[in-house]
């Protein structure tokens, strides 16, 4: 019940260029561009019909899982290549102009125009890689025929990319795996083959154009069940929704009630009724929900030399409770396109202006928009201090009227909203006017939270020492679904999320 197909890459290399950066190479190879080989293969062999049959039941197999080496980047100089697609100019019978005599000159060889190429190389641990399909079962007309195909294919990616392709029987076990919508974003996201992809690219050979990229599919190592958490930890999931600014003003922190709101609008607006209590924070009948809901924050940079605190995005935090069919239910319209691709998520704020963002899918991304840097989740450690980035709204305003006192019931009331969460009692709490975090504006630069009966609800920042080290995300207060009394790991004076 299980087939790979095999790839060597004969020179220990292999050259692809990145879909999505020209100065990257594609490793590990997509499993679209593996088929597009084959597809070649056959189209440029004239192939036989039951090659055709073959890779359209291939295509019709779900996405393959990969066992792929790591590998290094070679560095990538600029080169200057001939332009290849140059029209050759028709005269006819008349004579042709001094413009016109270049031009047709222009398509000799030595003559002809060069444009700067970058050429990325890849260069494997291992040159052998596998595509594998563990639950198909190979029919025998199409074993025949997909060995043939792997035979005739010399290259993958550059036609200097040399390989050798065969059909496998007991590949190595699988390093990557496609993931499901609910089961998170992936660590790595490849281009995979949709059922109707071997007509298109028949078209396409047949008209000399070149193919447009498929679909994308996010892929990830091997999940194993994680054991439940050893440490403290929140009511809220680590695997929180990271969504990066793609336009839009440059917002700071002051804005985070604005934007968490509008982006809270936006799950509503994309989730199918009825939207569950989870998500709307509200009981079927319209009271206020006693149950943790989902809680938006704000992303931003702070906590390095010369952060300025300006925003790089927006992320969501799940209840634990909620399950995982409900958070696909719920979520997926907002973050994904039809096809797979990452939806833009349009938040219209107002007289400030309008933002777009996108689930995070880039490989390499900024300390604020990595989950682990809000959670402390594996591979980080737990920790036991964490320290606003939000200031935290207070539950209950202190009434004495008495200095000391009144800071010692404000501290009570930060305790009180640790334990709400599932956290211990804090071993410590200092609250101050200002954040542990450079880059985080005074107290005074937040504006206040209302109370629905009228009148301002106090906050302040502080920093939390717990008696053992615990797990996140760590929201507190009041204002904890909307962006306020966001906590983050404070470590090495606030300069190391690790």
């Amino acid at each position: 019940m299980m087939f790979a197909i095999g790839i060597y890459y004969l020179n220990g290399w292999a050259m692809a260029t990145h879909p999505t950066d020209r100065e990257r190479p594609e490793w590990p190879p997509h499993p679209d561009r593996v088929f597009m080989a084959l597809a070649s293969a056959h189209f440029e062999t004239e192939g036989s019909a039951t090659e055709h049959e073959a890779l359209e039941w291939l295509e019709q197999q779900p996405p393959p899982a990969l066992a792929v080496s790591s590998f290094h980047a070679r560095s990538c100089p600029t080169s200057y290549v001939p332009v290849n697609d140059v029209a050759i100019p028709r005269f006819g019978k008349m004579k042709a102009s001094p413009a016109q005599v270049k031009a047709g000159l222009s398509v000799l060889p030595e003559f002809r125009l060069r444009q700067p190429r970058q050429f990325p190389v890849a260069i494997p641990e291992n040159p052998v890689m596998y595509l594998i399909w563990p639950e198909a079962h190979l029919p025998t007309t199409h074993r025949q025929a997909l060995e043939y195909l792997c035979r005739k294919v010399t290259y993958v990616g550059h036609s200097a990319s040399l390989v050798q392709m065969w059909i496998e029987d007991h590949p190595p076990a699988a390093t990557l795996e496609p993931i499901t919508v609910e089961q998170g974003r992936g660590r790595y996201r490849l281009r995979v083959t949709p059922a109707g992809r071997l007509a298109y690219l028949g078209k396409q050979f047949k008209a000399g154009l070149r193919p447009t990229p498929s679909l994308w599919r996010g892929y990830d190592e091997p999940r194993q069940e994680p054991p439940p958490p050893s440490e403290p930890h929140t009511v809220f999931d680590t695997d929180i929704v990271i969504l990066r600014r793609l336009d839009g003003p440059s917002f700071g922190l002051e804005t985070t009630l604005q934007l968490t709101e509008a982006l809270r609008g936006a799950v509503m607006a994309a989730c199918p009724p009825p939207i569950p209590e989870w998500i709307s924070g509200h009981t079927t009948d319209g009271s206020r929900s006693e149950l943790p809901h989902l809680a938006c924050f704000p992303l931003a940079h702070i906590g390095r030399e010369h952060a300025d605190g300006h925003l790089l995005g927006l992320a969501m935090a799940l209840p634990r409770a909620a399950t995982t069919i409900e958070r696909r239910q719920c979520l997926r319209d907002l973050l994904y396109e039809a096809y797979g691709e990452p939806r833009a998520i349009e938040l219209t704020l107002g007289r400030i202006g309008t933002w777009r963002l996108a689930l995070e899918d880039r490989e390499s991304r900024p300390v604020a928009l990595v989950q682990e840097t809000w959670t402390s989740a594996p591979p980080y450690p737990p920790a036991k201090r964490w320290a606003t980035v939000t200031p935290i709204v207070l539950d209950r305003h202190p009434k004495s009227k008495d200095s000391e006192q009144y800071w010692v019931e404000a501290e009570t009331t930060v305790r009180q909203s640790c334990r709400r969460i599932g956290l211990p009692e804090p071993a410590d709490v200092v609250l101050s006017p200002v954040s542990m975090f450079v880059g985080i504006p005074h107290v005074r630069g937040f504006p206040l939270m209302q109370r629905k009966t009228g009148g301002n609800l106090h906050h302040t920042h502080a920093i939390i020492t717990f008696p053992e080290s615990v797990r996140g995300p760590v929201f507190l207060g009041a204002g904890r679904y909307r962006g306020y009394g966001v906590c983050r790991p404070f470590r090495h004076g606030g300069d190391d999320p690790s």
